[in-house]
């Protein structure tokens, strides 16, 4: 038999280290045993045929896993916001007594490059890696096998990008009449045809996902405190938005674009950043908790930003030419109580703290 215990103390401890509701050492062995596939920690201990195996396989699907632990903390009588946090302490205690698959979805989407701290998969972490994403459909990993077959298909365009240009579609066409071609006009539909292959790999990558299918970060649920930070968080949220492109865009919905968005201003923000996502809420507590937040950053987005612009050719005015101002105003606070300005605060404390997990 696994012994959890020690497991279980070490959960206990890293909770009480956060603001939140913590369980006792009984309730996180109740929802440990759940986490790991059993109905009851009663009925963990009683298994003769446990191994490694069997819990690794319980665990190796996270969406189903995650499931399990939100029904037994229901079961439990305890606050369902937590399970997030708690899932995170299971996998982080779990690896260490070496009962989860040891390649991590974060240091899969540092070896992708959009994490910090970059590392190297070796070929045998890699096949491992890229078999575990692509049998998995918890949202965090299909995210990163979109990312990772984006990529790749993005690398075999980029190495045939020659052979891609200067094609024909006339010549292709006529090819494909039976017309006999002479060599250069062969090698013009030789290179149309390359580009609708490329077309074809690019739209049949685009039509396998979906929002629904693919993690986001939750940004205001999370700021707000009602759940943890998932693996979103720690990834570069504007390569992110750059790696769904104009086709891919047309499935996603508004909601997990802006998603995205304020996350990826959250890790690098600026005044015109700041001022256009804030232009854009409705509600007078966010738009004094990103205020708060840019002061955090030295960045007043009260404040408007003009500058001179040559009037007939619309770049920096270089004092040679007719000039006139461009630009936008800064953000006009809305009244709150103090109540609302207390809240204000806590979010965005949480929004400095949450920026450095990138």
């Amino acid at each position: 038999m696994y012994n959890l215990s020690s497991t279980a103390h070490a959960v206990v401890q890293h909770l009480k280290q956060h603001d939140t509701t913590t369980p006792t050492r009984s309730q996180v062995l109740e929802l440990l045993a759940a986490y790991l596939g059993y109905k009851t920690y009663t009925s963990f201990k009683a298994d003769t045929a446990i191994s490694e195996e069997k819990l690794k396989a319980a665990i190796t699907d996270r969406t189903s896993a995650y499931k399990r632990l939100l029904a037994r903390l229901t079961e439990l009588k305890l606050p369902t916001s937590i399970v997030g946090l708690l899932e995170n302490s299971f996998v982080q205690q779990l690896q260490v007594a070496n009962l989860v698959p040891t390649i991590s979805l974060l240091r899969i989407a540092r070896h992708l490059g959009i994490s910090a701290a970059g590392t190297r998969l070796n070929a045998k972490e890699t096949k491992a890696g890229y078999a575990f994403l692509r049998n998995s459909e918890d949202p965090e990993a299909v995210l990163l096998r979109y990312v990772w077959q984006r990529q790749e298909l993005d690398d075999s365009l980029e190495e045939d990008d020659s052979s891609l240009s200067g094609g024909s579609l006339y010549w292709y066409e006529q090819r494909q009449a039976g017309v006999p071609l002479s060599a250069a006009a062969s090698e013009w539909a030789n290179s149309y045809e390359r580009q609708l292959v490329a077309n074809q790999q690019e739209q049949t990558l685009i039509q396998a996902y979906s929002c629904e299918q693919i993690a986001r970060p939750l940004f205001s649920d999370v700021i707000q405190g009602k759940r943890e930070p998932n693996l979103c968080w720690h990834l570069h949220a504007s390569h992110l938005l750059y790696l769904i492109d104009g086709s891919m865009l047309d499935k996603m919905t508004d909601e997990f674009i802006y998603d995205w968005e304020c996350l990826a201003v959250l890790q690098r923000p600026s005044h015109e950043s700041l001022v256009e996502l804030v232009a854009g809420l409705n509600d007078d507590v966010e738009v004094w908790a990103w205020y708060m937040f840019g002061l955090s950053q030295q960045i007043d987005i009260t404040g408007s930003n003009y500058w001179l612009v040559n009037s007939d050719t619309g770049a920096e005015w270089d004092e040679d030419g007719p000039a006139m101002p461009d630009g936008y105003d800064g953000i006009e606070l809305p009244k709150i109580s103090e109540a609302e300005n207390n809240v204000a605060k806590l979010i965005a404390q949480r929004m400095q703290t949450l920026m450095s997990l990138v």
